[in-house]
């Protein structure tokens, strides 16, 4: 068995996505997945594109050999950066199921055993090589790859002044549009401009990225008149023919009337044509000059006798404090010691979490929270790291504890089964009798194993 990391392009210009996908190739017979473990993708953007949970294998031909086949994850990778980059191995961690024991000679292996053995497979280097964009880059270029069209509009084409108007450059098309920019726009003079608000809403596929991204500017004018927004342009690169397109907004325009003003209030004419400013009044404040009342204490708070007794007091606690946290440092820092003390609580936790996923009829993964459960408890009570945790050294670590032998196999039982039925879903069993089998049997190695 293999593990293989398809890509849909192995040369590509920079911001230009690769469909990725890990797919395992098997000729042995898997019971159950233990660990997968994805490469950082370093020098790319990461998006993951939905895909179906792998329940089950599909035969394929490779080489006139049949495996079994499955799609564990697809992504869209996008270059941050030119050159050769890396894409280092996936590691995948399964369950191979071997027989054990002896063919009986006259049932053949009809009561055969079977044990659960964890193997590891790693997906070869993969390399890609990105192209540097051309030059000769427009000056409105953001750094948008891919097909792109802008859409700009107003909310109302007649506003007063100091009140506000949105307006809203819709950007839509296929590519890094999580990557794109805001477009670059110049204002009139006599409006007040704040940040735009992005919003965006897209959808990963093996084809690229899709979707629109919203920019909403919140305009005021401080002026009265006609304002016009000149046509936005926006630039971006096409990839699949290698050069610079451009997409350009329609202009804008909307009207300010002139407000009126009282005849009465005195008019100060800023700078900007037509902005009328209203003279307020003053808000300045004069500094008291009066002299304060000055009065003398009793006595300095050196010469009190309950100041020396809170500062004994204080010393005394902040002694106490610092013993204590060196305890807690001490017990702390054997942290074998600290999973074994905390290993029934941790149990106890993912129990609540496979409660409620049973409540919320989740079945596969109420299965694997109890199996975590199980074996994270396990584990951390006999000191057993994660990586070489199987069952036949745990079933061995247990008896050594003189640990009674139905209460080991009740446990290897309720494994064998929360497996089955997590890559078997046609196998029956009843939940709320395997969460009280679970509770059960970590209750008793709880007051065995203390």
């Amino acid at each position: 068995m293999y593990v293989k990391v398809i890509l849909s392009k192995r040369e590509v210009y920079l911001g230009e996505p690769i469909a990725a996908t890990i797919k395992l190739f098997t000729r042995v017979d898997i019971s159950g997945i233990n660990e997968v473990k994805y490469p950082s993708f370093n020098g790319f953007l990461k998006e993951e594109i939905p895909t179906p949970q792998l329940t089950s294998l599909e035969p394929e031909n490779v080489n006139g050999t049949i495996y079994g086949t499955g799609v564990f994850q697809k992504f869209l990778l996008y270059p941050q950066k030119s050159g050769d980059l890396t894409i280092d191995p996936v590691q995948i961690t399964l369950l191979i199921r071997q027989r054990s024991g002896i063919n009986d000679p006259f049932f053949g292996d009809v009561f055969q055993s079977f044990t659960s053995v964890p193997k590891m497979v790693a997906s070869e280097s993969t390399t890609v090589k990105v192209k540097p964009l051309p030059s000769g880059q427009p000056s409105d270029f953001t750094g948008a790859v891919g097909k792109y069209e802008l859409r700009a509009e107003i909310n109302t084409d007649t506003i007063s002044i100091n009140d506000a108007i949105t307006l809203k450059l819709v950007l839509t098309g296929k590519g890094n549009i999580r990557l794109a920019d805001a477009p670059i726009i110049s204002f009139p003079a006599g409006l007040e401009v704040y940040d735009p608000k992005m919003t965006l809403d897209i959808d990963n596929s093996e084809s690229g990225t899709s979707g629109k991204k919203t920019f909403e500017y919140l305009i005021i004018p401080r002026a009265s008149g006609d304002f016009i927004l000149p046509a936005i342009s926006y630039s971006y690169f096409d990839p699949s023919i290698g050069q610079y397109k451009k997409t350009t907004t329609t202009t804008l325009t909307f009207h300010v009337p002139k407000s009126g003003v009282p005849a009465s209030s005195p008019q100060i004419f800023g700078t900007v044509a037509g902005e009328d400013i209203r003279y307020l009044g003053t808000d300045i404040r004069f500094i008291r000059t009066a002299v304060p009342a000055f009065g003398k204490t009793a006595d300095w708070l050196l010469t009190r006798r309950s100041f020396y007794s809170i500062y004994g007091f204080a010393l005394f606690v902040f002694i106490i404090i610092i013993i204590a946290r060196r305890e807690q440092v001490r017990r702390n820092s054997d942290m074998s010691r600290v999973l074994n003390r905390k290993a029934g609580k941790v149990a106890s936790r993912r129990l609540g979490v496979a409660r409620r996923h049973l409540k919320l009829s989740e079945m596969e993964k109420f299965y694997e929270e109890i199996l975590k459960a199980i074996w994270g408890y396990t584990g951390d009570k006999l000191n057993i790291p994660v990586s070489e945790l199987t069952r036949n050294r745990a079933v061995d670590s247990l008896l050594g504890k003189g640990l009674d032998k139905k209460l080991i196999d009740s446990l290897v039982e309720l494994a064998d089964v929360c497996e089955m039925v997590r890559y078997a879903p046609s196998s029956s069993s009843d939940p709320l009798m395997v969460y009280n089998e679970a509770t059960r049997i970590i209750k008793e190695l709880e007051e065995n194993l203390n």
